[in-house]
């Protein structure tokens, strides 16, 4: 009788190990192949741990686009990088003050409005004084001759977006303040 157990003198015990396989070599295999499958469960475990903060931060990249869409209702193109960025800090009901500056990539497709006009002076003071409140860094202002796009955006409640394009330098400036 050929089982797993075998009687000897009303015990019942286990076969021995030799054998439960009808050759050694097949033993062997077995046991390679679960230490295949455990390494290969090993190494996959390790990619996926690994692979997993590039793709957030790959995600995460232009994340403040998203913030953008989401606040203003305006998709831009997302080959670009964020190059600076002011806050004015948290504050309890989110108002406060920000500045982006995106740089976007050569053959990449980059936002257009069609409004090549120029600022109103107005305008130009309010980003100014908006630009000079939060690091007051000159490298960063746009250079407002060389501008070539701009859109502006105002909500109800006073809250406005500046968005400056400059097709030279193929970067964009979002100047938001809200209220």
């Amino acid at each position: 009788m050929q089982t797993d157990e075998m009687q000897t003198r009303g015990a019942v015990r286990k076969k021995p190990a030799w054998l439960r396989y009808r050759c050694k070599g097949e033993w062997i295999m077995k046991s390679k192949k679960k230490k295949l499958i455990s390494v290969t469960a090993l190494v996959i475990a390790v990619i996926l741990a690994a692979g997993l903060p590039m793709l957030q931060w790959a995600a995460g990249r232009n994340s403040y686009l998203k913030v953008i869409r989401n606040n203003w209702g305006i998709s831009l193109p997302a080959g670009c990088l964020e190059i600076h960025e002011a806050d004015s800090g948290p504050s309890f009901h989110g108002d406060g003050e920000r500045y982006h500056v995106f740089e976007y990539w050569e053959g990449k497709e980059v936002p257009v409005w069609g409004n090549t006009g120029e600022l109103q002076e107005a305008d130009r003071e309010l980003i100014t004084g908006i630009l000079d409140r939060l690091d007051g860094k000159k490298e960063w202002y746009p250079d407002f001759g060389a501008v070539t796009d701009v859109k502006k955006e105002k909500k109800q409640d006073g809250s406005c977006v500046y968005f400056l394009f400059d097709k030279e330098a193929a970067r964009l400036y979002v100047v938001e303040r809200f209220i």
